[in-house]
C-alpha cells in the first residue's frame, strides 16, 4: 500500500456515502456493508485473502461494543422518561418560567438541558427547538437567531451527554472512558459556553414581547392534559444524576434511569404495567393531532437504535479493513511529515473531523474516520487519547452543523424552519470551541501526557507492552 492509493480508496469510500445519501437518500450502515463488496476485491489484490479480510473486519467491532449497549439503552432512557413525564416536566417548566428580557439565554440553556439529558441535539432542536422558534417569533426575533440560540444549547448538551452517539464513538474509537473525555471536554466547553450566553444576551436586548404562541401554548395545554408533571417526574432525572455523580458506569446509570421511569410511569402516571414495560423496547407511542406533541412524545426505544447501532457496526467493519490494508497507517505517516508539533496533530485532527462531515455528510463517519487515522499519532506524541477524543468533537461533531448539505445540518435547519447559511453566523459556541482548543495546544495548556516522565516522544511501543497504563487510560 501506498499514498496514491490509499488516498483513492478512501476517497472512493467517502464518495460512495456521499452518492448514497444525496441521490438515494439511503441508509448509511447499508452502503457500509455494500462496501465490503468493493474492499475485500481491493483486500486481495494487495495480498489478503477474503476470510482475513472479514475476520479483520468483524474482530475491529469488538472496539465498538460498548458504545453499543450504551447506544441502545439511551434508546430505552428516552422512552421510559417521556413515560413517566420527565423529559415533558422539563420542557413544560422551562417554557413556564422564560423571561422575555433573557430569552436568547433561556432558549440555549433549556435545549442544552434537553439535549444533555436525552443526549441527541437532533431530539432537542426537535422538540425543545421548535417551541423556543414559536415563542421567539412571537418577540419579534429574527429565526436564525433563535435558530443559533437552540443550536447552540442543543450541540452543547449533546456532546457534554455520556448518552450522545458523538460523544460515546470519540471517546470508543479513541480507547479513552467516556467520563474522562467529558471532564477534559469542560476546560473548552465552559468558556466557549459563557461567551456564547453573553453574546446571545447582549443580543436579546434589541428585542422585547410578550410570549404567546398558538403552538406553544397548544403543546403546553397537552402536556399537561396527558402528564401529572409534579416532583416525583423528577424522579428518574434524579437518580441517573445521583448515579452519574458517584461515576458509576455510564451503562448502569441509564439503566437505572430507565427502570425508575418506567415505575413512576406505572404509579405516578397511571399508565399501564405491560405498556410501561414495552416502551423500553418499542418507544413511547402516543397519538395527537398536535404535531409539535407528536414530535415530543413518539420517539425513543430499544428499536429505535438499531438503524444507528447498523451505521456504528458497519461503520467500523469498513474501519477495520481499511486498518488491516494499512490504508489509514499509510496516510497517517504521510501526514506525519508535515506535522512538526502537537498543535499541528490538534489542527489536522479538527481538520479531519470537518472533512469527513463534507464528504460523508455524516458525525459519525468523520468521528470514526478521523479516529482511526489519528488516535495512533497521539500516542506518538505522548498524547493522553482524551486530548485526541476532544479534538474529534470539535471537528468532528461542531463540523457537522458548517456543512449545508450534511445531515445533522439539513436537518436542524429543517426542523426551525431556517436556511443553513442564515444560522451560521449565530452559532459562536461551535466557533469558538476549535479555537481554544487549538489555543490550548499552541499554550500546551489542558495537553496532558500519558507518561509524565517523558517529554511530547513517541511512546507507542512503551504502550504497547504496558497492559497496566492501557487498563488505566480506558478506565
Amino acid at each position: 500500500m501506498t499514498l496514491l492509493p490509499a488516498v483513492l480508496i478512501f476517497l472512493v469510500i467517502g464518495g460512495a456515502i456521499a452518492v448514497q445519501k444525496v441521490l438515494f437518500k439511503g441508509d448509511m450502515g447499508a452502503m457500509f456493508l455494500i462496501l465490503w463488496v468493493v474492499l475485500i476485491p481491493i483486500g486481495i489484490f494487495f495480498g489478503k485473502t477474503a476470510e482475513e479480510m472479514e475476520e479483520y473486519a468483524i474482530r475491529f467491532t469488538s472496539k465498538a461494543s460498548s458504545a453499543v449497549f450504551v447506544m441502545l439503552t439511551v434508546g430505552a432512557l428516552i422512552s421510559c422518561w417521556i413515560a413517566s413525564g420527565t423529559t415533558p416536566a422539563i420542557i413544560y417548566y422551562g417554557i413556564r418560567f422564560i423571561n422575555p428580557k433573557i430569552f436568547l439565554v433561556t432558549a440555549m440553556l433549556l435545549c442544552a438541558v434537553v439535549s444533555m439529558l436525552s443526549g441527541t441535539s437532533n431530539g432537542a432542536c426537535g422538540t425543545a427547538g421548535v417551541a423556543m422558534m414559536g415563542i421567539g417569533h412571537s418577540l419579534g426575533i429574527p429565526a436564525p437567531i433563535t435558530a443559533g440560540a437552540v443550536i447552540c444549547g442543543a450541540f452543547f448538551g449533546d456532546k457534554m451527554s455520556p448518552m450522545s452517539d458523538t460523544t460515546i464513538l470519540a471517546s470508543s474509537i479513541s480507547e479513552v472512558n467516556i467520563f474522562t473525555h467529558i471532564r477534559h471536554m469542560v476546560y473548552d466547553q465552559v468558556p466557549a459556553l459563557l461567551i456564547s450566553l453573553l453574546f446571545f444576551l447582549v443580543l436579546g436586548f434589541k428585542y422585547s414581547g410578550q410570549i404567546s404562541s398558538p403552538e406553544v401554548d397548544a403543546m403546553m395545554a397537552g402536556l399537561q392534559e396527558h402528564f401529572r408533571l409534579g416532583f416525583a417526574a423528577f424522579i428518574p432525572l434524579l437518580i441517573t444524576g445521583v448515579l452519574l455523580f458517584r461515576r458509576l458506569p455510564a451503562l448502569l446509570c441509564m439503566l437505572a434511569g430507565a427502570v425508575s421511569g418506567i415505575a413512576v410511569a406505572i404509579f405516578y402516571q397511571g399508565m399501564d404495567a405491560a405498556a410501561a414495560f414495552n416502551t423500553f423496547y418499542g418507544g413511547y407511542r402516543f397519538e395527537t393531532s398536535n404535531a409539535m406533541l407528536s414530535t415530543l412524545l413518539n420517539r425513543g426505544g430499544i428499536s429505535s437504535m438499531w438503524s444507528l447501532v447498523g451505521v456504528t457496526l458497519f461503520g467500523f467493519t469498513v474501519a477495520g479493513m481499511l486498518d488491516q490494508l494499512k490504508v489509514l497507517e499509510v496516510i497517517a505517516a504521510s501526514i506525519m511529515k508535515t506535522i512538526r508539533s502537537i498543535t499541528g496533530v490538534t489542527v489536522i485532527t479538527i481538520l479531519f473531523g470537518f472533512i469527513g462531515n463534507a464528504v460523508a455528510l455524516s458525525q459519525n463517519f468523520a468521528i470514526v474516520m478521523s479516529g482511526t487515522l489519528m488516535a495512533p499519532v497521539y500516542r506518538k506524541y505522548n498524547l493522553h487519547p482524551k486530548n485526541c477524543s476532544r479534538d474529534l468533537e470539535a471537528g468532528g461533531t461542531y463540523g457537522a452543523m458548517f456543512i449545508p448539505w450534511n445531515n445533522n445540518a439539513i436537518f436542524c435547519a429543517g426542523a426551525l424552519g431556517v436556511g443553513v447559511t442564515s444560522y451560521i453566523p449565530y452559532i459562536p459556541l461551535l466557533y469558538l470551541t476549535p479555537v481554544i482548543v487549538i489555543l490550548f495546544s499552541v499554550f500546551r495548556f489542558k495537553m496532558e501526557k500519558i507518561y509524565d516522565d517523558c517529554g511530547y516522544t513517541d511512546v507507542t511501543g512503551r504502550l504497547e507492552e504496558d497492559p497496566e497504563m492501557q487498563e488505566r487510560l480506558q478506565g
